[in-house]
Order: C-alpha cells, then structure tokens, then sequence
C-alpha cells in the first residue's frame, strides 16, 4: 500500500530538513561517503528499466516484521543512484538509530535489474548486509519488496523518486 502524495511530500520534506546540513554526521560517515562518491562501490549490469527512471534521488521507508517491543521502529533512508552503460552505482544515507550518531551511510553492492525486479545488497560500516528485492513500477516512480538479513530479522520496503520540480 502506498501513501498519498501530500503524505509523501510531508516525509520529502522532513528528510530534507534531517539530510540538510542541520547536524553533522560522524567523521567515519563523511569518509565512507567521499569513498562512495568518488566510485567505490561496484556497478553491475542491468536491464531495459530506463536510465532517466532509476537515475537520481529515490526517498524510502523500511519497517520490520513480527514486531516485539524491543523492535526498533521504522526508518527512513534516501538513495541516491546513478544508471551507468556499466550498471548501477548507488550509496544510502539513513537517521542511525544510535543516538550518539546523526547519520549513516550504507554501501549498496551488487546492484541488478531483471525485468522489473531491483536486487541489492546494503553494507553497513560496521559490517551489517541486508538483502534487498523490489519490484520496478515505472508509470508510479516507485518500488516495493522487502528486505531480510541471513539468519536475522526482515522486513517490507517503499521507495519512491523524488523529483525537486515536485514541490513547486
């Protein structure tokens, strides 16, 4: 089920504000962001999905399944992608549920499409790899799936594109 569009905007703009420079991410984070921005992450081949579609900003929302009070709570994240002749290069910034941290940065690994289904992997700093799979709604700008850790917890995902003209 997706959420509607002026809820979308709302969580847009609140990720906005959280990512905008208001609080400074941990010294460790900015190293693993330059090294993911200067092309340290892999690309992988693709499919047919259009450049234009998975290139740039995507907002997203993971939850957990069979919660327990001890479960933390859902979290945002945001991905930003680029669509290469080569494959797929792609890095995500997250709130880290650690209060003595503002942010963290995840490595994605091993990105592929066949058909319509986006596969990733996400790497923590702290060594964490979660196994994404999300079906491709081009006409909604939108992808749904769920994610798992081997022999740990999993959960569902919604990621949506986020364009700035939107907002005007």
């Amino acid at each position: 089920m997706f959420l509607s569009k002026s809820t979308i905007k709302l969580v847009i703009l609140g990720l906005l504000v959280l990512f905008s420079g208001f609080a400074v991410a941990a010294d460790s984070n900015k190293d693993k962001l330059k090294q993911m921005l200067d092309g340290a992450n892999n690309q992988q081949t693709v499919s047919s999905i259009s450049d234009q579609l998975m290139t740039g900003h995507w907002i997203g929302v993971y939850d957990y399944n069979n919660r327990t009070v001890d479960t933390p709570p859902p979290n945002s994240f945001s991905m930003v992608m680029e669509k290469v002749n080569s494959g797929i290069v792609a890095m995500i910034l997250e709130p880290d549920l650690n209060p003595q941290y503002y942010a963290q940065v995840a490595e994605v690994i091993n990105p592929r499409i066949n058909g319509n289904t986006f596969k990733f992997t996400k790497k923590y700093s702290s060594g964490t790899i979660i196994d994404y799979s999300l079906e491709i709604d081009v006409n909604n700008r939108a992808m749904t799936g769920s994610w798992n850790i081997k022999n740990g917890p999993s959960g569902i995902v919604q990621m949506i594109k986020f364009e700035a003209n939107e907002l005007q």
